[in-house]
């Protein structure tokens, strides 16, 4: 099946064209880019699905448009699967994104896993063997991280002559300190939940995750969302 996956984030709007699971283009754009994009999407897919975690009324008016019934919507994970339990009482209220994300792990490893992804917040999450979502972790990602120091006091300031570093060594002016300290702090978050787990397999995935996979030495799968979004296309979904 063709099918076009749309992971409609917090920061951008990303899309993969596959055809029997190998991805034949790929894109983004920002969402105020993309009534300027024109066809920015390819036409001849059979079945269009949709992750979006904010509203997206213009967005959805703009798939519809150009999709009509080939187009399905996913504002929230499906609170009865055969491959994933849930621990919310309700499911509703777990973001899309994570969901697909643990759900993509899954097509790549058994066990027991940690899914960590880095994108505008820095989510990790644990789940058992037998597909049982034990709960997990929401911080700020790196980037939201160092804006809410700059836009919060009044003497952290993102000076135009200091430069933000991708270290742990400890900053000598303002801006790497904060940057510094916001790397640390990612860091720190993932490590711990590995100690506290260590029968549990870490796999990252998220725009900012490559940084975390090379420090940590585990496997970078930039996919994950889209991986998760394949396998309901695959059947284990009805749209």
């Amino acid at each position: 099946m063709s099918v076009l996956l749309i992971d409609a984030g917090n920061s951008r709007i990303k899309w993969q064209w596959r055809d029997g699971h190998a991805v034949r283009a790929e894109g983004a754009v920002a969402h105020a880019e993309l009534t300027q994009a024109g066809s920015l999407f390819p036409t001849e897919c059979e079945q269009v699905l949709v992750a979006s975690v904010r509203d997206n009324t213009e967005l959805h008016e703009y798939l519809h448009a150009h999709y009509g019934a080939r187009l399905h919507w996913l504002a929230q994970p499906v609170s009865h699967h055969p491959e994933f339990i849930h621990c919310y009482p309700q499911p509703a209220r777990l973001g899309v994104d994570r969901w697909l994300a643990m759900l993509g792990a899954r097509c790549h490893y058994s066990g027991h896993l940690i899914v960590a992804d880095a994108g505008t917040a820095l989510t990790v999450d644990l789940m058992s063997a037998d597909n049982h979502h034990e709960g997990g972790f929401i911080v700020p990602g790196l980037q939201l991280a160092q804006q809410a120091l700059f836009n919060s006091t009044q003497r952290v300031r993102p000076y135009t002559d200091e430069q933000a570093e991708q270290h742990l060594l400890p900053g000598q002016d303002t801006v790497s300190c904060v940057s510094a300290g916001a790397y640390r702090q990612q860091l720190a978050l993932v490590r711990s939940v590995q100690q506290d787990y260590p029968q549990h397999v870490l796999v990252i995935t998220g725009g900012d995750g490559f940084w975390l996979a090379t420090q940590l030495g585990c496997e970078y799968r930039p996919d994950l969302v889209f991986d998760g979004m394949d396998s309901l296309c695959a059947g284990s979904f009805s749209p």
